[in-house]
């Protein structure tokens, strides 16, 4: 009997990792029949992939882990499987390996460590730079706010807020950490879902740039705290589009429910409601998905201004433009680090920082002056976008295992305690010492905690390993160091590598560090 694996039971009950679904999703196609002709499973992977993506037929592959790069598009070294090359992230080649900033990845890891975090200084400042160059023979003012749960990382975090940069955050914790980072209170805006009594008394009292009500019922917990300590607090409401991160965010604009919200906060006379907040939550691609998003909220503008006569100060579009390099992998794709990606193609097509910028100033300010109304102030609330290129992940092959039916195992020295965003998302991995190498071979790359669900990657070409090889883990500055724990092992430190100049910014954790809040280890046995 083929084994079924229905989705609602791979995804709420297991609870297990995208990769995991894609490996058992592409041995559901070959025991069901849907892969006619294939003979085994390596020769059902590269047909499987073509046929459910669309892109031409099983025969049209010749190889499991071959390319598919656009006419001019960039053309990776021979035997390499990454499809776009190591320059796109600033990275050089010399005989040492792969170099950034002149600084070889191997010595990087010999001097400080491994695994380590390397935080490219350079290319944080200019990713700063993009967001913040708002078109030529436009007016419209456009604040940027970091998101800090995306790479809460103190160092990137203060050098940002040098650069201009505003923080948005999500918690006590990070209010408290953007606040001892000395980002002055008018700099800030409060964001996020289960605000407390205590926490609205915290934000009424920080005197923030803004605190966004995330549902209704937050409008009556903040109005009091404020009446309660005799202050008025700017406050905005989030709303949910027709396509965005609803239920737990925000309040839906379908049905009026939003307008009601409005109605009800503009009664309080210890609320000033200035702003309106708006985050997709799912990756914005393309233009028209963004001009999309856009107008749904415009029109929401429109609608407060018609009914309640307000006019929105603030607007707050959120963040969740994508990182062209960084591919998304989910149940549907089959194992998309086991099969031809056209990422270079992908790449291409995406949005930049500079035109989604220019896109939504040219839509935000024309659309208010057809209307007739002042433009507000626009707030960006970039994360993924502003920081994920900006930091790369440094690993070392601890052993290798070839079990004779499959590729080898390499067992590396970090796994799904710091890398987990990896089992949902495809990042370039590059050998640092010998890419492009004429050579290679097939590998799947496991992390070193006993667990059987500790696989970065199942599938993936790489130069033929040795034991204390260098890996770099590309586009590792979103969501890496946010989700990292110390399963098994302690967590990695991290370097910021600013035109030459190598600052130890978070030492590698220690076993001490491991158990220095347990109150009964650190005691004397009685």
């Amino acid at each position: 009997m083929p084994r079924q694996y229905p989705p609602a039971f791979r995804r709420k009950v297991l609870d297990i990792s995208d990769q995991t679904i894609c490996t058992w999703r592409r041995q559901e196609l070959i025991d069901t029949g849907r892969l006619p002709g294939t003979a085994t499973a390596d020769d059902a992977e590269p047909n499987a992939a073509l046929k459910e993506s669309g892109t031409g037929s099983g025969s049209a592959a010749s190889s499991a882990h071959s390319v598919i790069a656009p006419e001019g598009g960039p053309n990776p070294a021979a035997g390499a499987s990454q499809s776009l090359p190591p320059e796109t992230w600033g990275l050089t080649r010399a005989e040492g390996g792969l170099c950034l900033e002149g600084k070889s990845l191997s010595s990087l890891a010999d001097r400080w460590g491994s695994p380590l975090f390397v935080v490219h200084g350079a290319r944080l400042a200019e990713n700063v730079r993009r967001f913040q160059q708002v078109p030529p023979g436009r007016s419209l003012r456009v604040d940027v706010f970091y998101s800090y749960k995306t790479n809460p990382v103190p160092a990137v975090l203060q050098r940002l807020s040098q650069l201009g940069v505003g923080a948005e955050v999500v918690s006590p914790y990070e209010l408290w950490l953007a606040l001892r980072l000395g980002v002055e209170p008018g700099r800030i805006i409060y964001n996020g879902p289960g605000k407390t009594p205590g926490v609205a008394r915290t934000l009424v009292q920080s005197d923030l740039l803004l605190t966004h009500l995330n549902h209704r019922e937050e409008i009556a917990l903040v109005a009091q705290a404020a009446a309660e300590l005799g202050k008025r607090t700017d406050v905005g409401l989030r709303v949910a589009t027709s396509d965005s991160w609803s239920g737990k965010f925000g309040i839906p604009i379908a049905g009026g429910q939003a307008l009601a919200a409005y109605e009800e906060a503009l009664s309080h006379p210890s609320l000033r409601v200035v702003g309106l907040h708006a985050h997709r939550g799912v990756a914005i691609e393309d233009a028209d998905t963004l001009e999309r998003f856009v107008r749904e909220v415009l029109e929401f503008c429109d609608a407060l201004h018609a009914r309640l006569g307000l006019g929105v100060g603030l607007l707050d579009l959120g963040g969740s433009l994508a990182v062209p390099t960084v591919l998304p992998l989910d149940a549907s794709s089959l194992p998309l680090d086991a099969s031809p990606l056209p990422l270079a193609e992908r790449v291409g097509r995406r949005l930049s920082v500079e035109r989604y910028l220019a896109l939504l100033v040219e839509q935000v300010e024309d659309h208010f002056r057809r209307a007739g109304r002042p433009a507000p102030r626009v707030l960006l609330e970039p994360g993924r976008a502003l920081t994920g290129n900006t930091q790369i992940l440094l690993c070392r092959v601890n052993s290798l295992n070839a079990p004779g039916a499959g590729p080898a195992h390499a067992i590396l020295d970090a796994g799904e305690n710091i890398a987990h965003i990896l089992h949902r998302e495809y990042h370039e991995i590059f050998h640092a010492e010998r890419w492009g190498d004429s050579r290679s071979e097939t590998y799947t790359l496991d992390g070193p905690t006993c667990s059987p669900m500790d696989c970065l990657r199942q599938t993936v070409e790489l130069p033929p390993l040795r034991v204390g090889d260098t890996l770099a883990v590309m586009d590792a500055g979103a969501y890496l160091v946010s989700f990292s724990n110390s399963f098994c092992f302690p967590q990695p430190g991290i370097v910021v590598l600013d035109h030459g100049r190598e600052t130890l910014v978070r030492r590698p954790e220690t076993y001490e560090d491991m158990i220095a809040r347990d109150l009964h280890a650190n005691e004397t046995s009685r």
